[in-house]
């Protein structure tokens, strides 16, 4: 079950390059990393479905560009990208990689990732469900 719903979300990503938002925003970021781990520890990738309030998206729209910019500064993070979905443009996708835990609990204490987290206890977020996974199978 694990391995399709990867196979879907990489699926989803290489098409997602010609999508673009209603606003004419890229519907997602992506960076592509050559970074390669130094051990047999598997990557945590972290994938966020998040819903935002639509008279908060501007907002929104400004704090996930400095959250994914400076995401992808760390040292051990791999990749962050920020997807749309297509049917409803309120719906957001966040595929995050990062090289182990302590990585992930490095991104939770920058100011960017604070960002994210304020905009949540304000209201701008209809609702958020995060899943932690092992990544197997990326590169």
């Amino acid at each position: 079950m694990m391995f399709r719903a990867a196979t879907i979300l990489l699926s989803f990503l290489s098409l997602g390059a010609a999508f673009t938002s209603p606003t004419n925003i890229p519907a997602f970021v992506m960076r592509n990393s050559s970074t390669k781990l130094n051990s047999t520890e598997n990557p945590v990738c972290v994938v966020v479905e998040a819903e935002i309030q639509p008279d908060r998206m501007d907002e929104f729209l400004d704090l996930i560009k400095k959250d994914a910019e400076g995401s992808r500064e760390e040292e051990g993070c791999q990749r962050f990208d920020v997807l749309r979905m297509k049917d409803n443009p309120n719906k957001f996708i966040f595929y995050e990689v990062y090289d182990n835990v302590d990585a992930v609990t490095f991104h939770k204490k920058q100011s960017h990732f604070d960002l994210w987290t304020q905009f949540k206890a304000s209201g701008g977020v209809v609702s958020s469900v995060s899943k932690v996974c092992e990544g197997l199978m990326i590169n």
